[in-house]
């Protein structure tokens, strides 16, 4: 009996073996059939049944809610977060809104009518309001960031499943096959005929933000593309901070209110717009804040009046505001914004450069729409070099469609070398080379004009005036040599971009002229320079930078400052300077040499090698290769490599550098990336 029931089993085997080869690839292969027809009728779907959203307004109502769970000293140091710091657990607010698309992730929002119980209506959590207005068919659900499952060049980051329910409605169920912050899932209920993405429900993290939505589209045409309306929860986790947010908002409202309305604090009027009534909750936090102090004297709508607290209505609100959150005024015809004093994105240090910090201020004043004034000032300081930076350009703009404008600008650049200085002291003095007698302030005052005098040429013409003073000025005129410098030069400069996002060529020509103002420099200088960003699938961006550069006539001394080839001792962050620069770079480099010859080259991607490192890889959003050669006089060939990395708290790069082929240095860098995107 043993002998046949091995016999029997072996051949029940083989049957079931040879049905599982028979019968479920086919299975397989129907599945698969049917996941990829959905598919490619949702890729395809912006591109066959709807336009681009360009000038489309639209009204939005927009209700939040924050309940904080647990807090501690440390939210008063996070942008816009510092109102939750103190006061109530508990904030309710709504504002009816309207909104103007240019784009999907390019549009403006007007707020016409506000209220709630924060106080001043400060912004909190601003990074929010980015998810309520998923751009599901582009290559970024949010901007620049979040790939979107719905689009063909992300599909190989994500898994799918189709699921047919009747009524010509699919199931799209989709998940990352990898774990990042750049990836989200959830499920998407699909027109199977058309692809339309009539609702869907993402689930992710998003700039420490985790959050859960659910987006129901508009019904065809352009608002196909656009939410009907959304719902938003969402926490924030953070040294112990713990928060959660709660957004509705709902779009194409029908009551369009008059553009003279502008931030109106009114609750009577937003009574009459709200399209939902408010939760039990939300309705009992605004009886409690709106509640008349008088009942028979006060109106009910009237906001309650608090007694003024000088340490928290004004060192708190005042200070504490200004201190790590940029400082806005606007009244419509001017504008001004103050970045935050303690301001950790423009922190950055490298070992080259040591620690630097930026600040910045941009203010606007409108003569009308097509005519303004701009004053646009940057302050820097580096620790290594001890130097404060200053460049402050006041422009004019007269015709922004043609980038035209006139400007004024004044500054110090970096502390520049003379090189013929050392060359005429004499032989038999003595040995000051550590006395900086190279050395010079470079203080500059320019005056230009810019327009686009073409759709492929824009031409800048400018006058520019430089006074270096030497370092030690007292040294050298005891050798009896110049300690000020002063050079007159006029400037052309002229743009080409060959065709639409092709690459930018810039041809410079500067000529110094001796007598003017007391200048006593006399020179010539050309450059040319070549910049293409050239985009690729999923986000992935080809930076590539030719250029070079040389000084002629040269009959007196002069100080090599090229306009496209110069050190730069205040960086900012990601995107502000790590393509097209040497990290690893001498600074004295950059004013030795009478010509130069460089290429710089940058491969940056969302995932490439560090995103699959088990724990943190899910939190790196970006990698780059970076790549630079550089010729000059007297040297040899120098090549620098590097690799670089950004997430949510920080952006760094290690670099190794070569002469010929022999290696020189390592190094790094390293700035601030927190809150960046707040």
């Amino acid at each position: 009996m043993y002998f046949w029931g091995v016999k029997y089993s072996k051949l029940f085997l083989k049957i079931w073996m040879l049905g599982v080869m028979v019968f479920t690839p086919s299975f397989l292969y129907a599945q698969h059939d049917k996941d990829s027809v959905l598919l490619n009728r949702v890729f395809g779907y912006k591109r066959n049944y709807a336009h681009h959203v360009e000038g489309f307004d639209n009204n939005v109502y927009l209700k939040y809610m924050f309940v904080t769970d647990r807090r501690n000293p440390t939210l008063w140091l996070i942008p816009h977060m510092y109102t939750l710091a103190d006061g109530p657990r508990a904030y309710v607010g709504e504002s009816y809104c309207r909104i103007s698309f240019h784009d999907l992730n390019d549009y403006t929002l007007k707020r016409q009518v506000s209220v709630g119980n924060i106080a001043h209506y400060r912004k909190a959590l601003p990074t929010i309001l980015e998810l309520l207005t998923p751009n599901l068919y582009n290559v970024c659900l949010f901007k620049q960031h979040v790939l979107s499952p719905f689009n063909r060049s992300n599909k190989r980051y994500y898994r799918y499943r189709t699921t047919i329910i009747g009524n010509g409605t699919a199931v799209l169920a989709f998940k990352p096959k990898l774990s990042n912050t750049q990836l989200v899932s959830g499920q998407a209920y699909v027109n199977y005929e058309t692809g339309q993405i009539n609702m869907v429900e993402l689930e992710g993290e998003y700039d420490m933000i985790d959050f859960k939505i659910s987006v129901q589209q508009g019904e065809s045409g352009l608002k196909a593309l656009m939410p009907k309306h959304s719902e938003l929860d969402a926490k924030f986790n953070f040294i112990g901070n713990r928060i959660r947010a709660r957004f509705e908002a709902f779009y194409d409202c029908p009551v369009t209110l008059p553009d003279s309305l502008e931030s109106v604090r009114d609750i009577a009027l937003m009574d009459s717009l709200r399209p939902i009534p408010l939760e039990e909750e939300e309705a009992m936090i605004y009886q409690e804040y709106y509640k008349p102090e008088e009942p028979d004297t006060v109106p009910q709508d009237t906001i309650r009046h608090h007694k003024l607290n000088f340490w928290k209505d004004i060192i708190w609100d005042v200070v504490g505001d200004n201190l790590f959150n940029s400082l806005r005024a606007d009244n419509g015809t001017a504008s001004v914004r103050f970045s935050p004093i303690l301001n950790p994105q423009y922190l950055s240090y490298s070992a080259r450069r040591g620690l630097s910090y930026k600040m910045k201020i941009r203010s606007r004043y409108n003569f009308s729409p097509h005519r303004y004034l701009t004053f646009d000032p940057w302050i820097g300081y580096n620790f290594k070099s001890r130097q404060f930076y200053l460049t402050a350009p006041l422009r004019m703009n007269y015709n922004p469609k043609r980038e035209g404008y006139a400007e004024i600008e004044v500054g110090n650049g970096n502390r520049i070398t003379n090189s013929s200085v050392l060359e005429t002291i004499p032989v038999d003095t003595t040995d000051y080379s550590d006395d900086q007698l190279d050395l010079f302030t470079d203080n500059h005052l320019m005056v230009r004009n810019n327009i686009e005098a073409f759709d492929w040429l824009t031409i800048m013409t400018s006058v520019t005036y430089h006074r270096r003073k030497a370092i030690n000025a007292e040294r050298m005129r005891k050798l009896g040599l110049p300690d000020v410098y002063r050079s007159f030069s006029p400037v052309l400069t002229l743009k080409i971009t060959p065709w639409h996002k092709g690459p930018l060529f810039t041809i410079d020509y500067e000529r110094g002229i001796e007598g003017v103002w007391k200048s006593n420099i006399k020179y010539e200088r050309w450059e040319l320079d070549g910049v293409w960003k050239i985009p690729m699938r999923s986000m992935s961006l080809l930076n590539v930078r030719v250029g070079g550069g040389l000084y002629t006539n040269k009959s007196t001394s002069y100080f090599v400052d090229f306009s496209n080839f110069r050190n730069n001792n205040v960086p900012g962050g990601w995107d502000d300077d790590w393509t097209g620069q040497f990290q690893l770079l001498d600074a004295s480099w950059y004013n030795a040499s009478s010509y130069y010859v460089r290429t710089n080259l940058s491969y940056e991607t969302p995932l490439l090698m560090s995103t699959w490192l088990p724990l943190v890889g899910r939190y790196i959003e970006t990698e780059r290769v970076y790549l630079g050669a550089l010729l000059l006089n007297r040297t040899r060939p120098y090549y620098e490599v590097g690799y670089g990395l950004t997430n949510r708290y920080f952006s760094a790069g290690i670099f190794a550098s070569f002469l010929n082929t022999r290696i020189q240095e390592f190094g790094g860098k390293i700035s601030i990336e927190l809150f960046r995107k707040w």
